[in-house]
């Protein structure tokens, strides 16, 4: 089984890179989020490079606790600039610690200049509890299928 980060980017319901650009407003990224229900978005730059990410952490911490204005507030102001980023090679194991040891819940996936994707905490967990194949990722799937309807009564 595949357990890399390539591998989740793949088995993503959409493969489309969620972007705004840096001078949206926070509440039309807030927007966004909302509509594609997704906890951050990718933010370009005026040349489409990465500027950074906006996270719902970053509307927690930098937007609402200070009181900022979300429409009057451009995304660019608050954004995390530093976004951590790994090769589609990378094994899940090795991307979890790495977001686990920086207190990173999203990282993108970057091949030279290509976007492939940005990932969550939640889609690395979801995807190894789905394909894994150690005693933890068959416990939880047994579990979830004790726990799962009758077919009948879906």
């Amino acid at each position: 089984m595949d357990l890399t980060v390539e591998a989740v980017v793949r088995a993503k319901p959409s493969s489309e890179l969620i972007a705004v650009p840096a001078s949206a407003s926070v509440a039309e990224a807030v927007a966004v989020m909302v509509e594609r229900d997704i906890g951050a978005v990718v933010v370009r730059t005026e040349d489409a490079l990465v500027g950074g990410i906006f996270t719902e952490r970053d509307l927690l911490l930098r937007v609402a606790h200070p009181g900022l204005d979300a429409a009057r507030t451009p995304v660019s102001l608050v954004m995390t600039r530093q976004v951590r980023f790994v090769p589609p090679a990378t094994s899940i194991h090795a991307a979890l610690e790495l977001m686990y040891r920086e207190r990173h819940r999203h990282l993108l996936v970057i091949d030279g200049p290509h976007v492939h994707g940005l990932i969550s905490m939640r889609d690395l967990t979801s995807y190894l509890i789905q394909h894994g194949e150690g005693r933890f990722e068959a416990a939880v799937r047994a579990r979830l299928q004790q726990q799962a309807p009758p077919a009948g009564e879906r």
